[in-house]
């Protein structure tokens, strides 16, 4: 049958990508000499390790629910390491350097990213969904879609049209 996550494991990928995207916007941060387009790189960090604690709160009220927990599977290295999985988005650790801000971008560019970068994430859960182990699994992929939309939203609220 393959590999099926759960909704812990889930929720143990939507916590390793949020760390690796605020980890991003961080690393951008730093590019930027002035301190608008930084500030603006820090509150997107910041966004993400919002959800990325939120999440990892909805994985422990979860567990503690229901007792279900990652499967522990030593033949499957993904269900082993959410990192994995998360290592396949946008936000992946040492993506190609044309793929990271370069410290020139404008404060409309650096939002347009972002905004791109959920649209691919939305993508990804899509993606996930066809390894979700059942109907709670598939819900829990559909919430973190929603969050996705809902993040682009309000990012395109502050991109002024190209």
């Amino acid at each position: 049958m393959g590999t099926r996550f759960n909704v812990f494991e889930v929720l143990q990928i939507a916590e390793e990508v949020e760390r690796k995207a605020a980890a991003f916007y961080l690393e951008a941060a730093q590019r930027f000499a002035d301190r608008e387009r930084r500030n603006l790189c820090h509150r997107l960090a910041a966004s993400r390790t919002r959800h990325q604690q939120a999440w990892v709160r909805l994985r422990r009220e979860y567990s503690e629910h229901t007792r279900e927990l990652a499967a522990s599977d030593p033949d499957n290295y993904i269900l082993s390491h959410p990192e994995v999985m998360a290592g396949l988005t946008c936000f992946a650790t040492h993506p190609a350097p044309h793929n990271r801000p370069m410290g020139h971008e404008t404060k409309d560019q650096i939002l347009r990213d972002a905004v791109q970068r959920s649209r691919d994430l939305t993508i990804f859960y899509h993606g996930l969904k066809e390894f979700a182990g059942g109907p709670d699994s598939r819900k829990m992929i559909d919430n973190l879609i929603l969050e996705e939309d809902l993040r682009i939203r309000l990012l395109s609220g502050s991109v002024p049209p190209c």
